[in-house]
């Protein structure tokens, strides 16, 4: 799991601390991370991948250095591709022997009642 509370210092915190995260942020995201690993071990991917980049957005907005909102929105980032959901089809097969759509039926020599 990406840690974003990692980015809470970094290396844009000086001597005075500076430039941090707010502990309760901080908390907060690493919460909302590991929200998106339960959703994932659950098997619900769609559900993850919206979580992660509602994560992303919400990090990119965040009032701090911009030095620790990079850093914590790389880790972010780095979350939200490496969530790959599998691609689902939601068209039924057409029934046996029905033609594909958009094609008509090929017509067949001897297949024409003219007599």
């Amino acid at each position: 799991m990406i840690s974003l509370g990692a980015a809470g210092c970094g290396s844009a915190c000086g001597p005075n601390g500076t430039g941090r995260l707010p502990a309760d942020v901080a908390s907060g995201l690493a919460a909302r991370a590991e929200q998106v690993a339960a959703a994932l071990d659950g098997g619900a991917c769609d559900d993850a991948l919206a979580e992660a980049r509602s994560l992303q957005a919400d990090v990119a907005a965040l009032p701090v250095d911009p030095a620790v909102r990079a850093e914590a929105l790389a880790g972010a980032a780095r979350l939200t591709t490496g969530i790959n959901c599998p691609v689902t089809t939601t068209t039924a097969p057409p029934p046996p022997g029905a033609a594909p759509a958009g094609k008509k039926p090929k017509e067949h020599k001897g297949d024409h009642d003219d007599h």
